[in-house]
């Protein structure tokens, strides 16, 4: 997909100057670096479209078109992207399993998957499990595309041949993932995926014991 390219800059406020001049507008430059900052992973021309949409609304095209009315025309709802999210996950544990590693066109799905387990662990759910993932999955990745947040991501998930060859100490034995979605953009989330630390847990008698030693450790100062 070809976004908007630093060059489309001068076009980009050409055509937002225009759409505000039809609302009765003038843009500022904190209107337009809003609007670039946020539009600017678009094509231009699907940009273009969406204004044209905006003011075709009958219900909201009667109002000045805000940075998160043109992204929900582009992107849909935060609920919707987590629908679309989901069907290409499904389509892909069915497809590719558990055996190979994946690496999809969408950081925040590894996010999210991992959270929920990670891949080997959900391409092995039961069936009837799998409407209850699903519906994890799409509110955990409709939360994060609310705050338009994206963590730390993996560069793939790990499936279980890879995981076997690191645990019989092959950890150099190139497996060669399989790209799920825009292969480009999967290469980009591969090459910009780091290692995500696992989560350290403590149980609570662990901590009240570093508690203790601190207090005895700071009596004994204040008796010195």
């Amino acid at each position: 997909m070809k976004t908007v390219q630093p060059s489309d800059r001068k076009p980009f406020a050409d055509v937002l100057t225009e759409v505000m001049a039809y609302y009765g507008k003038e843009v500022s430059p904190f209107q337009l670096d809003v609007f670039w900052q946020g539009l600017k992973s678009h094509e231009f021309e699907d940009v273009s479209r969406a204004f044209t949409l905006h003011a075709r609304d009958p219900d909201r095209g009667q109002f000045t078109p805000k940075l998160a009315d043109i992204t929900r025309l582009l992107e849909g709802s935060t609920t919707t992207q987590g629908m679309r999210a989901w069907a290409k996950v499904d389509r892909a544990v069915r497809c590719v399993g558990a055996n190979r590693s994946v690496v999809f066109d969408d950081p925040l799905i590894h996010v999210v998957i991992i959270e929920m387990g990670g891949w080997i662990p959900l391409c092995r759910s039961q069936e009837d499990e799998m409407p209850f993932k699903a519906r994890e999955f799409e509110k955990r990745y409709a939360a994060y595309r609310l705050r338009r947040e994206v963590p730390v991501f993996p560069p793939r998930l790990i499936g279980d041949n890879e995981a076997q060859n690191k645990l019989n100490g092959f950890s150099d034995y190139a497996v060669q993932p399989v790209l799920i979605g825009d292969v480009g953009r999967a290469q980009r989330v591969m090459e910009r995926g780091q290692a995500v630390p696992a989560l350290r847990i403590t149980d609570s008698k662990t901590v009240a014991g570093h508690v203790l030693a601190h207090l005895v450790d700071h009596c004994k100062g204040e008796a010195a």
